[in-house]
């Protein structure tokens, strides 16, 4: 298992419990899952691509093509389909030719991806927008973001908590003696989801 949001030893802790290998499959899983639920979630993922790779878009504009999170500008490569054959033939550098948006990405908190291309000399480059159905712009990067937030590390305890306990359901809820019975949910936990949406790592859906 790879690009899990939270570690052994933090689930172990939100369950009161030893972090020795007895359970530790169980909770490997619920981990796991739990990260996946928050991608699902979100519509995007927190971890940093471990190659570069290259994906297409339709550029919104002649100036701006919204894309998915790029974790960082190392091995970043715009190029643009100018006769709209299907080849990518001209590349675009960055700062001379356009700059990625937000601008202060690399100092916000959490450090955040950039997820827009914006051609700044217009009168030299501009972006390919096609009416044939071809994509005009290629990116190759290593996509996903920089570091996995707090927060969203922390959703992924709570989730994972609820996963790791599910098994124990009995009557599709756990007794907690005098604190109650909590019904366990196969979506996402409302207080996980409520750290991710006042986050704003839910990435907007389109209608």
């Amino acid at each position: 298992m790879a690009n899990e949001y939270c570690t052994d030893v933090q689930l172990c802790a939100a369950l009161g419990i030893n972090a020795d290998a007895i359970g530790a499959t169980k909770r490997g899983l619920a981990i796991s899952a739990a990260s996946r639920q928050v991608d699902g979630f979100c519509g995007r993922f927190f971890y940093q691509d471990s190659a570069v790779a290259d994906r297409q878009y339709f550029a919104d504009n002649a100036l701006d093509c919204f894309v998915d999170d790029i974790s960082t500008t190392s091995g970043l490569i715009v190029k643009t389909d100018q006769d709209s054959d299907g080849i990518f033939e001209t590349t675009l550098t960055l700062t001379t030719n356009y700059i990625l948006l937000p601008t202060n990405a690399a100092d916000m908190y959490p450090v955040s991806p950039y997820t827009q291309i914006r051609v700044v000399d217009a009168g030299v480059s501009t972006l390919p927008v096609w009416n044939n159905g071809r994509p005009g712009v290629q990116i190759t990067a290593k996509f996903g973001w920089p570091l996995v937030p707090d927060a969203v590390t922390q959703a992924t305890v709570i989730q994972a908590v609820q996963l790791f306990k599910s098994a124990d359901a009995a009557f599709g809820g756990l007794s907690f003696g005098d604190a109650g019975f909590m019904r366990v949910r196969g979506t996402m936990n409302p207080l996980a989801a409520a750290i991710l949406e006042d986050g704003n790592f839910v990435k907007p859906r389109v209608a």
